[in-house]
């Protein structure tokens, strides 16, 4: 979540914080340690420091902060960028230390350093481990007061540092560890949340900030029932465009050769693991779904069988639920995985014969077993200190007539298209838990250099008419990535890498357009 992320109201408001922070009178000590596991490329270098728990309080309580740093492999940098996968809640390490986890472009690898600052609530920095009195919680609490629950349960373990979970603070945190490196000026490659989170650096230091590279940007005027509500109508569109992708290459995958027919294999296939159907839309039927003796209807037969598609799958939802004994959707390793590929185009192809047989599905037992104990703990926690940025951020209004809905696909069907936006449009998400941080506003206006924006047509998590309001606040130039996909430098897509490459070795592109992978 890297990301989990739509709805009606009014906007948020954006409060100007002060734009620094004060340091400490001598750049901050660095404690040089043995890198995390998930940190595979050999050279990179891994530290800590201590930094204010509140920076708003720079004599008080202290907490540390983690990072990894990786040289530029010519063995001379132009510079260092300072990245950020998103989230909230992505694994900093992960992002530049694993080389095995993006195909970062050789121009990038090779002429600039990297730092990945990881964020505070996270392991490797202060952490926060709560999950374990989270699950003591009931289902009352989770339904009527799950934020409330998740705060007292990690504010009991950490008393204090809750409430200093936000994305002012971890911008600041970045200046500490700019000034420990003793970094005059840095770039910055944010994906998705790290967008926004690179934006209010760029914004509170321009005098530190060099080039700005924006991937996949989240609109902060929706933070954060917004967001997550946009998602409801981005992974739905996307798992059609993933399926009409499938049916044009039907002699490759042999699923069907319409986006309804590849829709039928996939949900059949679901229907083996757990019993029951998912219930998420289907695509729209075409006159070649029509069933024999309709065909003569053409198009206003398709429009009429789309029509009833959605009513069709979940009544066969509930029937197959109460005939498998109370299977659920959820529990389908292959509706998970969908559900998680779909932002990444190039992970297509495997779900695809994964589907069609020709690859095999890990079943749930086999994915629980390949994640060790101390791993799926560190991600329960950070999906906690995810939710924890998120409430105390939150200022998008609920619509608490999607309570229903939200109780109804994460208790009754398990459909995980709809449960997670349901959960923040209705407000249950963070029920409890009223915001405590206003969102920092951002502009590019004090910048030497223009920012660099990517943004995808069909982009599932941070949908394309969404990043408007972050390229307008930062004056970006725009690159418009032609198809699906969430993330797009170091994904592969080497038309994407060369403009970023130039416009980090310029400071300008003139490239405005791309084609997406898989076109």
């Amino acid at each position: 979540m890297r990301l989990l992320p739509r709805t009606l109201a009014a906007t948020a408001t954006l409060a100007l914080l002060p734009l620094t922070v004060p340091l400490a009178d001598a750049a901050p000590a660095i404690t040089w340690e043995e890198c995390p596991a998930q940190v595979t490329d050999p050279t990179a270098q891994c530290g800590r420091i201590d930094v204010p728990m509140h920076h708003s309080d720079p004599t008080g309580e202290t907490i540390s902060v983690g990072f990894v740093r990786v040289p530029a492999a010519s063995g001379t940098a132009r510079g260092t960028i300072f990245g950020n996968p998103g989230g909230p809640g992505g694994d900093a390490y992960s992002y530049f230390g694993d080389n095995q986890n993006f195909a970062w472009p050789a121009g990038i690898v090779d002429e600039w350093e990297r730092v990945a600052v990881q964020p505070r609530g996270l392991p490797g920095s202060t952490p926060v481990n709560c999950y374990e009195q989270v699950n003591q919680g009931s289902m009352m609490d989770m339904l009527l007061n799950q934020g409330g629950l998740i705060r007292q349960a990690c504010e009991n373990a950490h008393p204090g540092y809750t409430a200093s979970l936000t994305t002012d603070n971890t911008a600041n945190d970045w200046e500490w560890v700019r000034n420990a490196l003793g970094q005059e000026k840095i770039s910055i490659l944010g994906l998705s949340y790290g967008t926004y989170l690179g934006s209010v650096y760029a914004t509170r230091y321009p005098q530190h900030t060099d080039r700005v590279v924006l991937d996949s940007a989240m609109d902060p005027k929706l933070a954060w029932n917004g967001i997550m509500g946009s998602q409801q109508a981005g992974y739905e569109n996307t798992l059609h465009e993933f399926m009409a992708w499938v049916a044009a290459r039907n002699d490759i995958y042999g699923l069907g050769d319409t986006p309804l027919a590849v829709y039928q294999a996939w949900s059949a296939r679901i229907v083996a693991e757990t019993g029951t159907n998912p219930t998420i839309v289907p695509p729209p039927a075409q006159v070649g779904d029509l069933p024999p003796g309709l065909g003569s209807s053409g198009d206003a037969g398709a429009q009429a069988m789309t029509a009833v598609n959605p009513f069709v799958v979940s009544s066969q939802g509930l029937s197959s639920q109460a005939i498998s004994g109370g299977g659920n959707q959820a529990n389908s390793p292959t509706l998970l995985i969908t559900r998680m590929g779909l932002p990444f185009t190039s992970e297509w192809d495997g779900l695809a014969r994964m589907i069609n047989g020709t690859e095999p599905v890990p079943s749930a037992e086999e994915m629980a077993a390949a994640v060790p104990q101390e791993m799926a703990a560190d991600a329960a926690n950070a999906q906690l200190m995810q939710r924890l940025i998120m409430c105390n951020e939150n200022s998008y209004p609920a619509n608490p007539l999607d309570y229903p809905k939200y109780a109804w696909t994460n208790f009754v069907t398990g459909d995980i298209f709809t449960a997670p936006n349901a959960m923040f449009t209705s407000g249950a998400a963070c029920a409890g838990a009223a915001p405590v941080a206003a969102l920092p506003g951002v502009s590019g206006d004090a910048l030497d250099v223009r920012p660099l924006l990517i943004q995808a047509t069909h982009d599932p998590q941070t949908p394309y008419g969404t990043h408007h309001t972050l390229a307008d606040a930062m004056n970006a130039h725009v690159i418009t990535v032609n198809g699906a996909g969430h993330g797009h430098v170091g994904m592969g897509n080497t038309a994407v890498d060369d403009a970023v490459v130039d416009y980090l070795r310029t400071g300008t592109t003139s490239v405005t357009e791309v084609p997406g992978l898989n076109r």
